[in-house]
């Protein structure tokens, strides 16, 4: 199938989407679920206001933050469990423990620790992204082909320039791919995190939905759709820029 044909495919499942909300938002009403028509007169109204943008731009930033930190953790840490077998048995198990393990469970104990303050929300993001970011990584790097391992030696490579050389390019797309699950947990985080503190976007989501109609609800919900998938987008944007061979080595991983 063609570009161009999935394209036709994913627009036309999108106009049915709509046209089958649209009915049954107007058979239902606002109250339980409000038509996409009434989500866009409403939608507009936000804009103008300015506070959804406002709101989600300081939360984002913070957001920033607690990713930022996850990726510059877990990346290392899954490369090292991948080729150092002793740090690979002494994270393995928890690692394993804190991926099954809800993050909502975490946040009184978080917020009896740092309170609601910024801390405490980059805190649940970190958290919330850095496994699956390690756990990416790790599976990178264990995967690497042995026999460029071997070349790289037989030619007096250190273990940096092996790690730099040879290792690293071919963790690359794992790291990339990592990123963009990580990112999508950490914009979940982030609104859940603020849904318990009423505060941020995820504040402004829960107080939204106290209201006698849906218009509102939906159009942050979908402000924050939107944002995820630009997110995870641009990452792979930049992932193709950075490596042209970015997507073929993750379809044929």
């Amino acid at each position: 199938m063609s570009r161009a044909e999935r394209l036709a495919w994913n627009v036309a499942g999108i106009v049915l989407f709509l046209l089958l909300w649209e009915a049954l938002g107007r058979w239902l009403g606002s109250r339980v679920i409000a038509p996409p028509s009434a989500v866009a007169r409403e939608y507009v109204e936000l804009l103008r206001a300015g506070i959804m943008l406002r709101e989600l731009a300081a939360s984002l930033r913070q957001m920033l933050v607690g990713f930022g930190l996850a990726c510059a953790i877990g990346m290392p840490l899954g490369i090292l469990m991948g080729r150092v077998k002793v740090v690979e048995r002494i994270m393995t198990p928890w690692i394993g423990m804190m991926v099954v393990t809800s993050v909502a469970a975490m946040v009184p104990l978080f917020l009896l620790i740092l309170g609601t303050g910024f801390a405490f929300r980059a805190t649940i993001v970190f958290v919330a992204s850095v496994w699956y970011i390690v756990i990416t990584a790790y599976n990178g790097a264990r995967g690497v082909d042995p026999g460029l391992i071997a070349v790289a030696r037989s030619f007096g490579a250190t273990g940096l320039q092996t790690t730099v050389k040879v290792v690293f390019p071919a963790v690359y797309p794992y790291l990339i791919a990592g990123a963009r699950v990580g990112l999508v947990h950490a914009i979940r985080a982030m609104v859940m995190a603020e849904m318990f503190v009423i505060l941020g976007y995820g504040g402004l989501i829960h107080q939204t939905g106290m209201m006698a109609d849906t218009e509102p609800l939906i159009g942050l919900l979908v402000t924050l759709m939107i944002v995820s998938v630009l997110a995870t987008w641009l990452l792979r944007v930049v992932g193709n820029k950075v490596a042209p061979s970015y997507e073929q080595r993750i379809a044929g991983a």
